[in-house]
């Protein structure tokens, strides 16, 4: 289990459920990871660091679209209304975002992989989606070696399990619509605190 850490954070008292969320995804990620064999593996913080990462990623999109697209915050299924916008004009929204905001395509959303994780390979269908938004926020998010080498955002997380991938990623994913960053979107958050207390 995650160690308490409400009196570490800077933020006070009104972040408290928000950390004790996210405590909680991070156990949840660790008891999936613990249940296909990566418990206390190497490769066990790569997994959850970033599958965590691409749920933050994903929740800041959704936050920055709808305040650019105040109409999407009151549909309930603002994803697929994304989806139906021209080309031209989605692009668009690269640049009407904060400049700290990765770009996605609707295709990558949390939500519209959720729903295609009864489809087979899903397992590479993830990986792909991860390493394509690593792609195409390579300039912003990669970080770079002593040499200047960039490394990737993501790996392909799933392949760090020997078998049933699929249903290793299928697991990730129905842990990661615990809570929504949204919400919290806009406050000073240290997410470090947070890893190394669990």
């Amino acid at each position: 289990m995650t160690k308490d850490i409400n009196s570490s954070t800077s933020s006070g008292q009104d972040n408290q459920p928000f950390v004790i969320k996210t405590k909680t995804l991070i156990d949840e990620l660790k008891a999936v990871c613990a249940s296909y064999g990566l418990g206390n593996d190497g490769n066990e913080f790569k997994i959850i660091s970033q599958i965590f990462l691409y749920k933050f990623l994903n929740d800041k999109f959704a936050y920055e679209v709808k305040q650019v697209k105040p109409e999407l915050a009151n549909t309930e299924n603002w994803e697929k209304e994304l989806a139906k916008m021209p080309d031209n004009e989605y692009q668009m929204l690269r640049y009407q975002m904060s400049d700290s905001t990765a770009f996605l395509l609707p295709h990558q959303l949390i939500p519209n992989l959720f729903e295609r994780q009864n489809e087979p390979d899903f397992a590479k269908t993830v990986d792909d989606t991860l390493m394509d938004i690593a792609a195409t926020n390579n300039d912003l998010f990669a970080v770079k070696t002593e040499d200047g080498q960039k490394i990737r955002l993501f790996d392909r997380i799933t392949e760090f399990v020997s078998s049933k991938r699929d249903a290793f990623a299928k697991a990730l994913f129905n842990k990661l619509t615990i809570f929504n960053f949204e919400n919290i979107m806009g406050k000073v958050l240290t997410f470090s605190l947070l890893f190394l207390n669990t």
